[in-house]
C-alpha cells in the first residue's frame, strides 16, 4: 500500500491520519518466504514538524516462521512501533541515511515497505516451537515431537573409529 503525501510535505500544519493495512500477504527475505496468518488495519499518522517528516502508528502482524529444529510452523507476533521522523530535504550522503529512508520514494509512502523493514530487525535469531522442541530424526527424519523412530541415532566418538574397526575385524573371523 503507498500513500501520497505530498499535501503533508507541502503544508506543514496538515496532519493526517491514514487507515492503512499492509497488502503484502507474504514475507520474502532473501532466507525464504513467510505467510503472513494475520493482520489488521491500524491507523498510521503522518505530519510535518519542523521541516522533518513525523510518521506514527502501531500495530501488530503474525507471521509463520519454521521452527529451526523440527520445520513445524510457529506464529510468531510482531508488535510493530513506528515513530519515525525524516528530513525530506536534506541529502542522504551515507549508507545509514539510506537504511532509514527506503520506504520513500519522493512523495510517496510504501506502508509495506514500512511495515517489512521493521519486521526485519525484529527477526529473532533462533524460532522454536516450545523450548523442549526435539527435532528431527537426523536418518529418517521423522519429527520426534509427534512421534519415535526405530533408528540408530548414536553418533560414535570419531576418535575411536581405529578401535572400533579392530573389534568389528575381530567380530567377523
Amino acid at each position: 500500500m503507498t500513500i501520497n503525501i505530498s499535501e503533508i510535505l507541502a503544508n506543514p500544519s496538515v496532519v493526517r491520519e491514514f487507515t492503512v493495512e499492509p497488502s503484502f500477504d507474504t514475507l520474502k527475505l532473501k532466507r525464504g518466504s513467510y505467510p503472513v496468518s494475520r493482520k489488521a488495519p491500524f491507523v498510521l499518522t503522518v505530519s510535518k514538524e519542523e521541516e522533518k517528516l513525523h510518521i506514527t502508528g502501531e500495530t501488530e502482524i503474525h507471521i509463520l516462521i519454521p521452527c529451526d529444529r523440527c520445520l513445524d510452523e510457529v506464529d510468531t507476533a510482531f508488535p510493530i512501533r513506528i515513530d519515525c521522523r525524516w528530513n525530506p530535504d536534506e541529502e542522504t550522503d551515507g549508507a545509514e541515511d539510506v537504511d532509514e529512508i527506503t520506504f520513500m520514494d519522493g512523495c510517496i509512502l510504501d506502508v509495506d515497505k514500512l511495515i517489512s523493514d521493521e519486521i526485519v530487525v525484529a527477526l529473532p535469531t533462533k524460532v522454536l516451537c516450545k523450548e523442549d522442541c526435539k527435532g528431527l530424526c537426523s536418518v529418517c527424519g521423522t519429527n520426534l515431537n509427534h512421534g519415535t523412530c526405530d533408528c540408530d541415532r548414536r553418533v560414535a566418538d570419531p576418535r575411536m573409529a581405529a578401535i572400533q574397526d579392530i573389534f568389528r575385524s575381530f567380530n567377523q573371523e
